[in-house]
This record gives structure tokens, sequence and C-alpha cells, in this order.
């Protein structure tokens, strides 16, 4: 290290600066903080003779920079940063987000950056479709009814409907509303992944926790019956008048209004054929604005007018999806947070559309992130960690190992039922077959790339200590093993059909 050296920094790179204050301060002249709005070069000049005394302002004032810096993140109007949003918009190929920003029960920024389709600019009452953050809107539409005392969470639903494709399994006399709104049905996500293309249980009702669109299906169905009335008709009433939503519905009443519609893109920014809005869905359907869903946002925050003790009911934990995320009713809930902070959270993905909302009712703050790109959670994960203080900590906390590798209670099954096991399955959020083999009495996930280890908990459920990676067989009703139910990473479980 020669003397008088000189070091850049970028803007609030704490960690950075204090690093090198004390591993190389008897060496350093200046530090210059690159990109410092309200200053365009901070120096530190370091006398030798007083080297303690200046270090300890040094720290003093790289606190008071981190503050300085920190205030401006947390109130600069997101205009400020449309660079850099769209920037990350390119890197992932994604035509168009939008942002809304909550702080004490307000919306504070509510902006949407980028293109429409190619060349036709965004404008901020852009309509996005927003897949699975549907189902938040639909559960508190349900729960509203249970407030009112015309609906009730435990009640068997098959009074108001049973899905013809099990009628003939009597466990459809045990789900409930509650069930479906904690993601306990036992239905697979959708019926169309499985080989049968039917609906059916892949677990008894209540026993444990398995994401489905289906089940919002079903008590969409089972709403309509007993009401009388259309979810579009039920939501409008309950919901969607009373909080101004003028620009939310489940479909396009005639046509799509091109001059408003974020259109959906793949990966290579090319447009889906499919835009949607055809069809009614509670799991999926909802097309919104980011100003609508942040008023919706600010209603749950605020308690949504439900009882102390349904709302306690909604962000109670219903089951454990992993350390800190548990399923509430409709909402994942992240505990554990700073300051005693929880955070309600929902995803939502499908062709063209990612989606995020995290709201954090105790200090009643939250963002909505909205894309219409297949690589959208890559700039919906940037947003989140740069403009959301809590955002690094909730991502962190759902990309977290959904169980801990180090204590599984590990089985044994027979060769005879591992071999029924092996085959080829085509896993479509991989875009490849995988080999399952077994070797050594150990049933293995062999790929292009590596070999995983699999360690059974049940006779049918497998998972994986170098991953995130859980494998569940299904079986038909002659006990034939169909295909399997991946879980990679704390995704959604996604079913993949045995090839041969």
């Amino acid at each position: 290290m020669d003397i008088n050296s000189t070091f850049r920094v970028d803007k609030g790179d704490v960690n950075q600066i204090v690093h090198i204050h004390t591993r190389y301060g008897q060496f350093v002249d200046t530090i210059e903080c690159n990109k410092i709005e309200f200053s365009s070069v901070l120096e530190y000049k370091l006398n030798k003779m007083k080297m303690k005394k200046q270090l300890s302002f040094t720290i003093l004032a790289v606190i008071i920079l981190t503050f300085n810096i920190k205030a401006q993140q947390n109130n600069t109007n997101l205009l400020d940063h449309q660079t850099e949003i769209l920037n990350w918009l390119d890197e992932y190929n994604v035509p168009a987000v939008g942002i809304g920003i909550i702080k004490d029960g307000e919306i504070t920024d509510c902006k949407v950056f980028g293109e429409l389709r190619k060349d036709i600019p965004t404008r901020d009452d852009a309509v996005f479709a927003i897949a699975s953050v549907t189902k938040p809107v639909v559960t508190m539409v349900t729960l509203k009814l249970v407030e009112s005392g015309k609906w009730d969470l435990d009640e068997p639903l098959y009074h108001y409907w049973i899905d013809p494709d099990i009628k003939d399994d009597n466990r459809y006399k045990k789900l409930t509303t509650r069930q479906i709104l904690s993601h306990q049905t036992g239905f697979p996500n959708w019926r169309n992944a499985l080989v049968s293309k039917k609906l059916e249980f892949l677990f008894e009702p209540g026993s444990k926790h398995n994401y489905s669109g289906e089940g919002f299906e079903y008590l969409k169905k089972a709403l309509e019956n007993k009401f009388q009335k259309s979810i579009e008709q039920l939501s409008d009433s309950i919901l969607f008048k009373p909080l101004k939503m003028k620009d939310t519905k489940y479909r396009w009443k005639d046509t799509i209004d091109e001059s408003r519609f974020a259109f959906r893109h793949n990966a290579q920014r090319e447009e889906y054929k499919n835009q949607g809005g055809l069809i009614t869905s509670a799991a999926g359907g909802l097309l919104t604005t980011i100003e609508d869903y942040s008023k919706f946002g600010i209603e749950v925050m605020n308690g949504a007018g439900l009882s102390e003790k349904l709302f306690n009911d909604m962000i109670s934990s219903q089951v454990e999806i992993k350390k800190n995320v548990d399923q509430g009713l409709g909402w994942e809930v992240i505990r554990n947070l700073p300051n005693k902070e929880y955070a309600l959270v929902h995803e939502g993905g499908s062709s063209g559309v990612q989606t995020i909302v995290i709201f954090l009712p105790v200090s009643k703050r939250g963002i909505v992130v909205f894309t219409n790109g297949d690589e959208g959670y890559n700039v919906y994960s940037k947003i989140i960690e740069e403009y959301f203080d809590l955002g690094v900590d909730i991502l962190k906390t759902l990309a977290a190992m959904s169980y801990d590798p180090d204590n599984l209670k590990i089985v044994e099954v027979s060769s005879d039922i591992l071999s029924k096991y092996t085959g080829s399955y085509f896993i479509k959020s991989f875009q490849m077959a995988v080999e399952l083999i077994l070797e050594d009495d150990m049933l293995k996930v062999k790929t292009p790339h590596n070999t995983i280890n699999l360690f059974p908990e049940s006779e049918t459920k497998f998972l994986a200590k170098a991953d995130d990676f859980i494998i569940s067989f299904v079986k038909d009703k002659n006990n034939e093993i169909t295909g399997l139910m991946t879980e990679f990473r704390g995704a959604k479980p996604e079913f993949s059909k045995k090839i041969k």
C-alpha cells in the first residue's frame, strides 16, 4: 500500500468506508465517495499526527452521512431513480414495472416505468394482470362476509358446491373455507397438471400445506351458489366500490383497453398471444392498477373492518411453511422482523406476469410492485431491496430453506419401493427431464449438471440436504406412480409427469 493512496467507494457503502479506515487508515490520504447527491465528493483528510482523533471524527461523519442518505432514500420520489429503474428493466428484458409505496398509511409514491408494449410508453394508471396476488382480495371479500355473519370459515363447503370430479371421494365433505384460505385442501395447484386432468385429492384435507389455485376456484363456486351472485358482483359491492377501486375487475367486459393495458411479455420481451382477461378467476385473474391495490393494502393494514378476533385469525399461523414464514388466511406471514414488525406478503406469477405485495400492519407501511415480463421477479427484487427498508430481510426470509437439512427425520424405505420411483420425469420449470435413479440403496435425482441425493421423510416424500428441494410422489387409484410434486427453494409445488 502506497502512502497517500486514494480510495473510491460508492455512495452509502458505509462498511467499505469503515473497513478502509480501520485497516489502511495510517496510509490513506483521501477517500472519495462517488455519486453523492448533496456533495459531489466527500474527502476525509487524515493527518498522521492526529490519527486517532480524526478517525473518530471520520466514523462520526460516516454515521451522519449514512442517516442522511437513508433519509433521502426513504423520502425521495421514485422519479429521482428513474434511470436506475429503467436500467433494471433493460437488464432483465421486462417492459414495465409499476411501484406503489405506502408510508404512515398513505400512498406516497405511485409510478409506472417503461413501456406497455413496444414503443408505447407507460402511464401511471396502467392496468396490470396480477396473477396470484388476486388471492388476498378474494380472501378479504370472504372474511368480510364472515364478519357480517353471512359466511362461516369452518362450515363444510359441500352445502354449496361439490366439484363433479370429486363427487365419489367422500373427502369433499371435509373441505372448509379455512382450509382453502390456508392452502390445506389436499388439491394440486391446478388439475390440468395431473395425468387425469381432473381434480383429485393428493392428501387428506387439513393434514398439511400445499399451495392450490384450485382451492380458490372451489371457494368462488361455493360463494356464488350461496349468494346467487358472481364473484365480480360480491367483490364490487363489498370491496371495490367502498374503497373506490374503480379500475379493478376480474375480466375485460368487452375487449382489452390497449391504451392502458401492460401487455404480457416473455423473457425475450415478445408479447404473448394470450393476454388473458377473458375468464373470471378467483385464484389469479384480477386486473388492477398500482393505486387501486395500494388502497386495498391500506385497508388491510387498518384492520379491513374486521373484528380484532377475526383479524388475528387472518394473521395467525394456520400452518408453518418454514422458519419465520407462516401461512395465515390468504397471506404468507413473515415473523420476527426488526422493531417487532411482521409482514403480510403475497407473490404472483404466470406467463408474462410477476408481482409482489408486502404490507407491514404495525407501522402502516407497504410496497406494491407489478411487472409485465417473465423475468419481472428480478426487477421487483431489486426494487424491494433498494426502496423498502425491510426489503432485504423479507426477501432473505422468503428465500431461506424451508426445512433444516441437518435435522431431517429420515425413515427407512425398502429398495423395492424406491425402485418404483425410478424413471424419467419432465420438470417444466427446469425445462428439462430428470432421471430418478436408485444407487447404493439411495434414491437420487440425476440432471445433466449434477446428482442430488434424496432422503426419505416418509414413504412418498423425499428431501435434499444440498439444496431446498422437496419431492413428493403421486400415485393413482391403482397405486401406480404417475408423477411427482416438486418444491424448489420455496416455490409453489409443481406436478411433473412420469414419462418413462
